[in-house]
C-alpha cells in the first residue's frame, strides 16, 4: 500500500512540474539547460577562492598547534581507575572506592576472568541482586567531606553480601573521610558549608 502511495506520490509530482514548465512565460514549452563548467572554469574559481581565503589573513595559529590535544591526557586508563566485578559470565566497571565491603567468600569475583560480557551497571546489578547491595551516599559522603554513620558501617560489615556506595542510582567513588583542619579549610574556602 505504501509503495502505491509514493509510485502515485511521484507521478503526481512529475506531472505538475512538467505542466508549469510548459506554463512558465517565456519558456516555450522547454526546460532550460546549462553548460557543465569546464575544467579551466573550475580551476579559476579555485585559484580566486585561495586568493581571496580570510583564514590565510589570519595569521599563525594561537597555542600549540604542532602537539595533538587527544595526548594530553592519554596517562588516564579506564581499568585501572575502576574495579572489575566479574560473576556467571559478565563483568561490570565501577570506580575505585565505590565497592564498600566484600565478605571473603565473594573476593573471588573480583577482578578481570577470560570469556565474560561487558555489562553496564544498570543490567549487570539487577542480574546479581542476590549477592550485591547498594548503599546510597550523598554528595558530601562521597566526598569525604561527611561520615558514613557507625551503624550502617556496622550493618555492612555484619552481611553477606558485597555493598557498592550509589549516588542516584550510578556507584560512585567514595573518597576517604576529611580530617577536622582539612574540613576547616574548605569551610573557610567557602567549599562546604561550615557546621
Amino acid at each position: 500500500m505504501k509503495t502505491h502511495l509514493l509510485t502515485f506520490a511521484a507521478i503526481t509530482g512529475t506531472m505538475m512540474l512538467a505542466s508549469s514548465l510548459q506554463s512558465a512565460p517565456g519558456s516555450g514549452g522547454t526546460m532550460a539547460m546549462r553548460d557543465v563548467a569546464t575544467h579551466n572554469e573550475l580551476s579559476a574559481s579555485l585559484r580566486m577562492a585561495q586568493q581571496s581565503d580570510p583564514i590565510r589573513l589570519l595569521g599563525p595559529p594561537a597555542g600549540k598547534s604542532d602537539e595533538d590535544p587527544s595526548l594530553r591526557n592519554s596517562s588516564r586508563d579506564l581499568i585501572k581507575e575502576s574495579t572489575v566485578v566479574c560473576f556467571n559470565g559478565s563483568l561490570t566497571l565501577v570506580p575505585k572506592r565505590a565497592v564498600l565491603f566484600i565478605p571473603e567468600h565473594l573476593k573471588d569475583r573480583i577482578g578481570v576472568k577470560p570469556k565474560q560480557e561487558v555489562k553496564t551497571w544498570r543490567n549487570f546489578l539487577p542480574a546479581n541482586r542476590g549477592w550485591i547491595r547498594t548503599l546510597e551516599v550523598s554528595r558530601d559522603q562521597a566526598m569525604g567531606y561527611a561520615p558514613i554513620s557507625k551503624a550502617t558501617l556496622d550493618a555492612m560489615q555484619q552481611g553477606n553480601s558485597m555493598i557498592v556506595a550509589t549516588f542516584k542510582a550510578g556507584p560512585i567513588s567514595v573518597l576517604p573521610m576529611k580530617t577536622e583542619e582539612e574540613l576547616e579549610k574548605l569551610a573557610e574556602d567557602g567549599v562546604i558549608k561550615a557546621n
